[in-house]
């Protein structure tokens, strides 16, 4: 049976059962700051079933969907079993305040057999083990045998330690006695590959207390998954989710342009090929941070296992467009934006080439300094694992991932401290943590009998409201409505202040978490649950964001003018000081296309444009050609943001959720003050505009009065003056030159005298001169080594000292260089220093910080002379 003949079963099944359908999110959560990527089908979800909880009943109590997700938590096993994927699309129908256990349960298994055709003697069911209403429902279907009571770990969800959890109902197919462990013994419930999990029905029924009580919810719900790849595989009676329509033409093209096939690595490579492919088709660029993290590491890992197939060169954007054109019926935003998705992979492929053959060598390194250690005496366990501070500098300096680092030393029989590893990762990770994971995860348990807010900020900058909850002993507050703009879209928080009778509360940010308004900052004096209060929004800053909000969509606009339809947004940023706009284009701006961009920019400002909102359908939203943006989240109710001209003309029309000015005359003017590449094929802006810009040019005016003053020249006259001191600086270097070379001459002269009569130090048999050149440049001092090492048997060494820093470069003869290598000596040498260095046999450089330790590092290049 074909994929897509399944999801039109799907879908019609479900719509003759009352639900209405839903697209699937973005991979990434628009909405849930708690979340990484969109892992189930029920993330889209989260506010009705949590309104559902609180008895706010939607009309729209049914619905199905099919949800794009990823999971890396099982990245090790991807391409090891037949059941485990990073990148899955999950099949699930939903009830809010609906059906309940009879029907999930009934329809679950009418579908699977009735409309796939599944052999029901095939399908299992199970149960949590204190859930008699569930398996008296399954009684009436399947007989006794085959139905399994089990634990909470199997059978029972909790959204946190309190609030809604629920028993589950799992349907699992039993592939046959000749598959999984293959134990006589084995049944329901064994870890093997046998009884494959198809559709695991969630039953929220109840509310969890802090003493672990469980309380009946007034409105249960209904949330199943069930993973499309699986299902096709167990309804076409495959060995395994590689060989189902969606990943089988990407396993074959692997295969076929594989010079040394392996079944592990091709799987992973497909695998990873489609989680690539959609993430970058949502919004997610490479980094070192969160999802562009995941993503570089999904890249590097498929592209380490093609090196593995016999891959000389990046290959993995090619397997993009394959699983674009597989994807894009169901997905069209993939074939629009196919070129950058291949691009941004083949960019991080050629990056991540060059990373490993700089890394390789180091860890090669490593792996020879843990052998030395090994010979020397005893062989012991710690020598045989590298240091986790070694890997970390690996990871993050160098860029080769932790799973790479330990795959290169399994090979050689080799281990790694990943405990210490993890330790630092965590430690570096701390510094550039969300703030918005870290409310959701200190609040989550405490929101879930909290209504959504009330957001009046759109009209108004103040007004009377109810405080629902304070948390945090007073660090942050809820009220029952705001006007405070919650962090959304790019557009920070606003501050402000919120106004009680016996007590005032200074807000510093403001976020939301499921629709949750969170104000977070200071309270002086006293404030309680159920205080009438005024909530007052800083106008001035607020004023400002809107000023650069509305910036981002003017520049949109030139920029797709300029540059071409292929520019979208890929992020922005957008505070009171200035904005921040990411956008998809293959290459640098030129000075002129900037200027450009720039002066249409501003000439949209001076006309005074005005500025309109408007809420309408998300279709009628869409009909009327509005730019929507991939990683957001639309209901079926959008607003639009209009830029019209006095002529009528529509310059820019966006879905956008934030605050904007009326007139476009209101930001006074812009000006880019940055433009550069943050990931291949993703470039960044920064401007300013209003207040903003009144800083920059104080600031810019403030630079050139102290540089005026440093140079003794009226602010008209600098660059005059600059012009000067650059000629007299290159008749002084002239001077310098001169006198060095005299200098040079007597030097060489007295080094010759020296080498010819014998003196210097004898190591061995060979002769070792050093020099002080104190702040001389390297030129001089590479000419007297030249000098010095004429004759035969001579080791010199040249030492330079600028603005604290040691220079130390070493040369020897050439016939000494079969048994002497000066790239060694000299890194050696170099660490004592606390620096590095390095360079060829008869020559090397190095040097560092640390000048009181220069009688020591030389003393270490005699005894590595004397030693060879």
């Amino acid at each position: 049976m074909k994929d897509k003949v399944i999801r039109d079963k799907f879908g019609k099944y479900f719509k003759e059962k009352g639900h209405n359908w839903y697209s699937s999110l973005s991979l990434v959560p628009p909405d849930d700051p708690t979340m990484l990527f969109t892992t189930a089908g029920m993330v889209q979800f989260k506010r009705q079933f949590l309104r559902n909880i609180l008895g706010d009943i939607r009309k729209d109590t049914r619905a199905i969907s099919i949800q794009k997700c990823l999971r890396t938590s099982d990245i090790e096993e991807v391409g090891k079993t037949a059941r485990h994927l990073t990148f899955f699309e999950m099949y699930g129908n939903f009830s809010f305040g609906d059906y309940f256990k009879e029907e999930a349960i009934k329809w679950g298994w009418e579908f699977l057999i009735d409309i796939l055709k599944i052999d029901k003697e095939k399908l299992y069911a199970t149960v949590y083990k204190d859930d008699d209403e569930a398996y008296a429902i399954w009684e009436k279907i399947i007989d006794k045998s085959r139905i399994y009571r089990l634990g909470e770990k199997d059978n029972f969800w909790k959204m946190g330690e309190t609030g809604p959890c629920g028993p589950c109902a799992e349907i699992l197919y039993d592939r046959g006695p000749g598959t999984g462990c293959q134990d006589k013994n084995c049944e329901v419930g064994c870890e093997c590959d046998r009884y494959v999990e198809v559709w695991n029905l969630v039953f929220t029924q109840y509310d969890r207390a802090k003493d672990g009580t469980l309380k009946e919810l007034p409105q249960k719900n209904i949330d199943t998954g069930m993973g499309l790849e699986r299902l096709n595989q167990v309804v076409n009676g495959l060995d395994n989710i590689y060989e189902t329509e969606t990943l089988k033409p990407l396993i074959e093209k692997v295969k076929e342009e594989s010079k040394n096939y392996e079944k592990s690595a091709t799987r992973v490579v497909a695998d990873h090929a489609r989680a690539v492919t959609f993430l970058i088709g949502d919004g997610v660029s490479p980094s070192n941070e969160g999802r562009g993290y995941v993503l570089r590491r999904l890249i590097r890992r498929a592209l380490r296992e093609g090196l593995a197939l016999g891959w000389q060169k990046p290959r993995l954007f090619k397997y993009t467009a394959i699983v674009v054109d597989m994807m894009e019926e169901y997905y069209p935003v993939l074939s629009e934006r196919a070129n950058h998705i291949a691009l941004v992979c083949k960019k991080e492929e050629e990056s991540f080439l060059e990373t490993l053959k700089k890394s390789a060598k180091i860890l090669e390194e490593y792996i020879n300094e843990m052998k030395k250690s090994s010979e020397t005496g005893a062989e012991s366990r710690a020598k045989k694992i590298l240091s986790g501070e070694k890997a970390f500098k690996l990871y993050d300096t160098y860029g080769m991932p932790l799973e790479i680092t330990r795959k290169i030393l399994a090979e050689k029989g080799y281990s790694v401290n990943e405990d210490k590893f993890n330790e630092l990762t965590e430690i570096r990770a701390d510094r550039s943590r969300w703030k918005e994971k870290d409310i959701g995860n200190i609040y989550g348990s405490e929101l879930v009998n909290i209504k959504e807010t009330d957001f009046t900020g759109y009209e108004k900058y103040s007004g009377s409201s109810k405080v629902l909850k304070i948390l945090e002993e007073g660090k942050a507050v809820i009220l029952e409505k705001t006007p405070f703009y919650a962090e959304a879209g790019g557009q920070v928080g606003d501050k402000g202040k919120i106004n009680g009778k016996t007590g005032d509360f200074q807000i510093d940010d403001t976020v939301s978490i499921n629709g949750i308004y969170i104000h977070k900052g200071r309270l002086k004096g006293k404030m309680k649950e159920g205080d009438a209060v005024e909530a007052l929004v800083d106008c001035s800053l607020r004023k400002a964001i809107q000023r650069n909000h509305t910036a981002t969509h003017i520049l949109q606009k030139v920029l797709r003018d300029a540059l071409g339809g292929h520019v979208r947004q890929n992020g922005s940023a957008v505070s009171g000081e200035r904005m921040r706009f990411d956008f998809t284009h293959p290459s640098a701006l030129s000075e002129e296309e900037l200027k450009s961009i720039e002066e249409n920019a501003n000439k949209i400002i001076m006309n005074s444009c005005s500025v309109s909102t408007e809420v309408m359908s998300k279709e009628d939203a869409g009909d009327t050609g509005a730019l929507a943006f991939f990683g957001e989240k639309y209901g079926e109710k959008v607003r639009v943001v209009t830029i019209t001209d006095k002529a009528g003309t529509v310059l820019s029309r966006e879905f956008c959720g934030g605050t904007h000015v009326k007139n476009t005359g209101e930001l006074g003017l812009l000006k880019i003050v940055t433009e550069t590449g943050i990931a291949a094929g993703v470039r960044r802006i920064e401007a300013v505009t209003g207040t903003g810009l009144m800083e920059y040019i104080e600031e810019k005016e403030e630079l050139i009065r102290r540089a005026a003053g440093m140079l003794n020249s009226p602010a008209s006259k600098i660059e005059a003056k600059i012009n000067k001191l650059k000629e007299e600086l290159k008749e002084q270097e002239s001077k310098i030159n001169s006198l060095e070379n005299k200098f040079l001459s007597g030097t060489m002269s007295e080094t010759m005298s020296e080498t010819m009569s014998g003196k210097g130090e004898n190591i061995g048999s060979v002769k070792f001169i050093k020099r002080d050149f104190g702040v001389s440049g390297q030129g001089i001092m590479g000419s007297w080594l030249d000098s010095a090492t004429k004759n035969s048997s001579v080791g010199a060494l040249a030492v330079g000292k600028k603005e604290g820093i040691l220079t130390l470069i070493l040369k020897i003869s050439k016939d000494l260089t079969s048994d002497i290598n000066a790239g060694k000596i000299i890194k050696e040498a170099s660490r004592i220093v606390g620096g590095g260095g390095g360079g060829r046999k008869d020559m090397a450089q190095g040097g560092g910080g640390k000048v009181d330790a220069l009688d020591e590092a030389v003393d270490k290049i005699k005894e590595l002379l004397r030693e060879k």
